[in-house]
């Protein structure tokens, strides 16, 4: 016991000496760097007084030929930082816009698809209405009954009286076929959203962001979470990182076409590397890949493309349970 003791002294002494005498080295890194900057301020402060008062004495103005080399060396190099980050700023500046160009652009596109889609199947229900939603209507079908005439007297009968056919008039009712229910269109509150990324800092902006739109977030960690909260809920969107532990998001996204229950839920793709993954994650059915730091405009215009249809009394059943 003694000896433990004493090992956790020596190594807590030892840390100690390691931390001041780090502690101190960068002080004096400190130090020296500072004097050797007042220094050169001096000498520079010097030298242009130094300048301002053999021009005085001239008569005249120092001008910028005349100014001391340091001077001149100092405001060169200023000169040439601002340029530099102006540049660099500005790079940046047409980055940004050249992105949220492309997700926008990216977005339109797919509602463009959509809409057509969504025109074409309404075209495609149009033609088999006639069929199948007619009105329910009555039939006449008649029916002819042998009704004998009963003479008043013996007397009155004639040879020529027969027997005449009065036709009965019976409905047979024809039930039609009861249309199906016409699909209704979603709310964004019973709109339900996946999303997937193993950083939680990730996870809690994007889920707020959802959340102030009104729709339904439900996140994972990795492609592998995801999958397991499928087997209980459907969602009607899936956000998805690409590099993550467990299964990444090529993973996720190919269990999700290769599955019949969900091949057909809509795919975003959220990464750091967006031109590396675009041709890949195109080819395997995601329908849009942004860029990180991603446009949260373009994410919730893009969401909100989407014509998210359930059935009449089914819209429940969509939900994660």
């Amino acid at each position: 016991m003694t000896s433990s003791l004493m090992t956790i002294l020596l190594l807590a002494l030892f840390v100690a000496l390691v931390t001041g005498l780090v502690a101190w080295r960068i002080a004096v890194a400190g130090r020296r760097s500072a004097d050797t900057l007042s220094a050169r301020e001096n000498a520079t402060q010097t030298a242009l007084l130094a300048a301002r008062r053999s021009a005085l004495q001239a008569g005249k103005t120092p001008s910028a030929p005349q100014l001391p080399a340091a001077a001149a060396d100092v405001e060169a190099a200023r000169a040439t930082a601002r340029a530099k980050a102006e540049r660099v700023i500005a790079a940046e500046a047409l980055r940004r816009k050249a992105a949220i160009q492309k997700a926008q652009n990216a977005a339109r596109v797919e509602a463009e698809r959509r809409t057509a889609k969504a025109a074409e199947a309404a075209a495609a229900l149009a033609t088999t209405m006639p069929t199948s939603a007619l009105p329910a209507v009555e039939r006449t079908t008649p029916i002819f009954v042998k009704t004998p005439i009963t003479p008043a007297a013996p007397a009155a009968r004639h040879p020529s009286a027969v027997e005449k056919t009065t036709p009965l008039i019976r409905p047979t009712p024809v039930v039609a076929r009861k249309p199906a229910a016409p699909p209704v269109l979603k709310t964004a509150a019973q709109t339900v959203v996946m999303l997937v990324d193993d950083s939680k800092m990730v996870r809690v902006k994007s889920s707020r962001l959802l959340a102030s739109h009104e729709f339904q977030v439900v996140t994972a960690v990795d492609g592998v979470d995801a999958l397991r909260q499928l087997e209980n809920c459907c969602p009607d969107l899936v956000i998805t990182d690409v590099d993550m532990p467990g299964m990444d998001g090529f993973g996720l996204v190919n269990a999700l076409r290769g599955n019949p229950r969900t091949q057909h839920i809509p795919l975003v793709m959220i990464t750091s590397a967006e031109e590396r993954h675009r041709e890949e994650a195109l080819r395997v059915g995601v329908g849009l890949v942004m860029g990180k730091p991603y446009d949260e405009a373009a994410l919730i215009a893009h969401i909100r493309s989407f014509r998210f249809f359930a059935r009449a009394g089914e819209a429940e059943s969509l939900a994660c349970a």
